[in-house]
């Protein structure tokens, strides 16, 4: 398996992870049956140029409400994750303090050679944010990475990566 092919299966593997940890829009079960018939429908994307400032948090704000220790948090994180020399042991004792607990489970999946990126190669820059949320972009060798932070208890963890392939066109 490729090691694009690799990351694109772990992308789509943690957004269903995800989408059964965090929650979201229920859809109601056909036919009135129970609430065991439910299912989780992701919300469409929201691009972070048409975000609009909200105050209270609800909403997605502009990135530059963004904490900055959320930031710095995503960038520690890709800096463990782009190391796909390591052990696999090794690897995830390195990403595993910086992810939520779903996403740790998924991490330990991984095998490191397949990540495609060996450094980060650029500053961390916030795109989305809530109170409880914040997207990163992270440049690396191989590319842009969109970071998914979350608050939770009292710390910024993250909860899914995925690569921008367009971006690393560029």
């Amino acid at each position: 398996m490729t090691r694009h092919r690799a990351l694109r299966t772990a992308t789509a593997g943690v957004s269903i992870v995800l989408l059964a940890t965090c929650g979201g829009p229920q859809s109601a079960p056909s036919g009135g049956g129970s609430a065991a018939g439910t299912h989780t429908v992701p919300a469409p994307p929201v691009p972070a140029t048409s975000l609009a400032a909200d105050p209270d948090g609800v909403l997605p704000t502009t990135a530059a409400t963004a904490d900055p220790a959320a930031v710095s948090a995503v960038v520690e994180f890709t800096r463990a994750w782009a190391r796909p020399d390591l052990p696999a042991d090794r690897w995830l004792a390195g990403v595993r303090p910086y992810a939520i607990p779903a996403y740790a489970e998924l991490l330990a999946t991984v095998q490191p050679a397949n990540v495609p990126a060996t450094r980060v190669t650029g500053p961390g820059r916030a795109v989305a944010a809530t109170a409880d949320r914040v997207d990163v972009d992270v440049t690396t060798d191989a590319g842009v990475l969109r970071v998914v932070c979350v608050r939770s208890s009292g710390r910024w963890l993250v909860a899914t990566l995925g690569l921008r392939v367009e971006a690393a066109a560029r």
